[in-house]
């Protein structure tokens, strides 16, 4: 004849095992609500370098003479700490 504790220990274990599976078939049943924005397409080299040279343009210098051998993340570093030369502190 089982004890109260075994009964309750069973009953516990039994009630933990039914909640979690309830909590498991919500999650999957549960459509995936969560929106991603991308608003513009991903940028290539070529518009990276675009960006670039117009934004030199306006203060009269010129993009780099090694430019055209840099990578796409080249060009970002580099334009990166171009803009840092000149920014002013907010």
């Amino acid at each position: 004849m089982p004890t109260r504790r075994t009964v309750a220990a069973v009953a516990f274990l039994a009630g933990t095992a039914l909640a979690g599976g309830a909590a498991a078939v919500h999650y999957l049943a549960t459509p995936d609500t969560g929106v991603t924005v991308r608003s513009e397409p991903k940028k290539s080299r070529a518009d990276y370098t675009r960006l670039w040279e117009a934004e030199l343009a306006k203060s009269g210098r010129t993009l780099p003479a090694e430019a055209d051998r840099m990578t796409t993340q080249e060009i970002m570093d580099a334009w990166t700490s171009e803009r840092a030369k000149y920014a002013e502190p907010s």
